[in-house]
């Protein structure tokens, strides 16, 4: 259920022209409350987990008009910000959290769900963290990816850097989907909803 919502979300992001108040709308609503420049506001978008730049680079195009050589480095920039502190400090914060019954629980269901995600950096190591960051889709990304780096004890240098790189890649993929307009957002459903297929398929087969 939460595979076909963030489907949704993302196909929708990826629309230009959407009728009545979009989540596109109500998204940029929530950060336009916030007296900053377009920039900055493209820069906070990929900040926030879910959206990262896959939702920071359609908004900062689509919505408020900017040219993809800004919008690009600064939905890069705002993509890596928090993921050089959870390399760095996610540690200290897990042992410090662990003391707290409920959120040991919590972290402990994400660990769960981040390890079942991460069969490619188990197998790969860094190149298998570069292609999971660098696929833009709901079960990937950077966030992810960086908390995936943690659990399997990849070290923190070859993690940001590859990390980084898969970035790159991804924001190359999320603005060439995005300049295709409606051609991209049904590019992007096509590939989120084969994505959900195979999810349900493996877990009937695991339940056979």
């Amino acid at each position: 259920m939460k595979s076909i919502l963030v489907l949704i979300i993302i196909f929708l992001i990826l629309g230009n022209q959407l009728a009545g108040q979009s989540l596109k709308e109500k998204i940029t609503g929530y950060v336009n409350e916030f007296h900053l420049s377009s920039e900055i506001k493209v820069f906070m978008i990929a900040m926030i987990p879910i959206f990262e730049l896959r939702g920071a680079i359609p908004i900062g195009i689509t919505v408020y008009e900017l040219p993809v050589w800004k919008v690009f480095p600064l939905a890069i920039a705002g993509n890596m910000v928090p993921i050089a502190f959870i390399l760095l400090f996610f540690d200290v914060v897990t042992r410090f959290c662990f003391r707290i019954p409920l959120l040991q629980r919590i972290l402990q269901a994400i660990f769960r769900r981040t390890r079942s995600k991460s069969r490619l950096i188990e197998k790969y190591e860094e190149v298998g963290l570069m292609l999971f960051v660098a696929i833009p889709l709901p079960i990937t990304g950077a966030w992810t990816g960086s908390l995936a780096a943690y659990l399997l004890g990849l070290s923190f240098w070859k993690s940001l850097f590859f990390i980084f790189l898969g970035v790159i890649i991804a924001g190359i993929v999320v603005t060439f989907l995005t300049s295709l307009r409606w051609l991209g957002a049904l590019i992007a459903g096509a590939a989120l909803l084969g994505v959900i297929i195979r999810g349900i398929m493996d877990r009937q087969r695991g339940r056979a």
